[in-house]
């Protein structure tokens, strides 16, 4: 059995020639490590845990900066000098002091006499050696776009920012096709599954050629009986669709994918689009006039 893959090892080679590495942690609250790559400054991509280089690394380096660490107390005042208030201390002779002491008031004499001595530590470096496999890849997907489910080993699921290098689908497609739709001009209804029909339901109201009107007598709203008044009222017609939208679209990786599903999108809108034309006086309404998507009205 071939052994499993080590996502912590991969590079993702960018179009623009870029190589990201994606570092875990490093995008936590309150990280000020210098990263490196081969002695480097690498770049990071926003807030996130990749980081980018314009080479592909040998050696990526995380420098933790020194910080002060205390070496012991001094006497701020020489007149204060006295057995009980030596020139110095060490840390454990203050802490134990600070042990021992019966009140508050004694805890801020002790810091109103003495200062803190510090000396800086050095910078601590950490290494992650290659090789890094490198992957060849696209842009990154968009945090608010469809998700990318990849159908991969489970290992995959621990390194979900691989995921979209392997292949797998995109799901939601239908659902943001009818939301898109829905807002398209004069589209009325928009139902998945509409009587028993596998397919997305859409309704458009339409007017004819030539203008068609009906006369409508007003209602009373006291007695509810029609009124001699009226007003003649724009006769429309209904053309409806049912449109087999996938719910996923499924590829080797995610561009291939994502492009797949912005054809879909300008695909379906078009049908829409064009069902969206003017009916034919002739017919009484039941057919179009200009290019009309046959194949997908719904019978009636």
């Amino acid at each position: 059995m071939q052994p499993r893959p080590d996502f912590a090892r991969y590079a993702v080679q960018h179009p623009d020639g870029r190589y990201l590495y994606h570092l875990t942690g490093t995008n936590q609250w309150g990280f000020n490590k210098e990263i490196l790559a081969d002695g480097q400054p690498m770049t990071r991509l926003g807030s996130s845990s990749w980081w980018s280089t314009d080479h592909e690394a040998e050696r990526i380096t995380l420098i933790t900066p020194g910080r002060p660490t205390v070496t012991g107390y001094e006497l701020r005042d020489t007149d204060a000098l006295s057995v009980r208030y030596p020139a110095t201390l060490t840390p454990d002779e203050w802490n134990d002091r600070l042990a021992d002491a019966d009140s508050t008031d004694v805890e801020m004499t002790l810091h109103r006499l003495y200062h803190a001595v510090t000396t800086d530590t050095d910078p601590v470096e950490t290494h992650d050696d290659g090789p890094f496999t490198v992957i060849g890849a696209g842009e990154l997907p968009a945090a608010d776009g469809p998700t990318w489910t990849v159908n991969l080993i489970d290992q995959i699921t621990q390194r979900p920012e691989y995921a979209r290098l392997f292949p797998g689908r995109l799901d939601g497609l239908r659902q943001h096709l009818m939301d898109v739709i829905k807002r398209m001009p004069r589209v009325q209804h928009v139902l998945n599954d509409f009587q028993s029909r596998p397919g997305v339901y859409v309704s458009l109201r339409v007017p004819f050629e030539q203008p068609e009107a009906v006369w409508r007598p007003d209602i009373s709203n006291r007695t509810g009986k029609t009124l001699k008044t009226g007003r003649h009222h724009q006769v429309l017609v209904d053309h409806t669709l049912t449109l087999p939208i996938p719910y996923s679209i499924g590829a080797d990786n995610y561009e291939t994918a994502r492009a797949e599903w912005d054809r879909q999108v300008e695909y379906w809108t078009g049908v829409v689009a064009a069902a969206n034309v003017v009916a034919c006086n002739h017919c009484g309404g039941s057919g179009y006039l200009g290019d009309s998507p046959d194949q997908y009205r719904t019978p009636r």
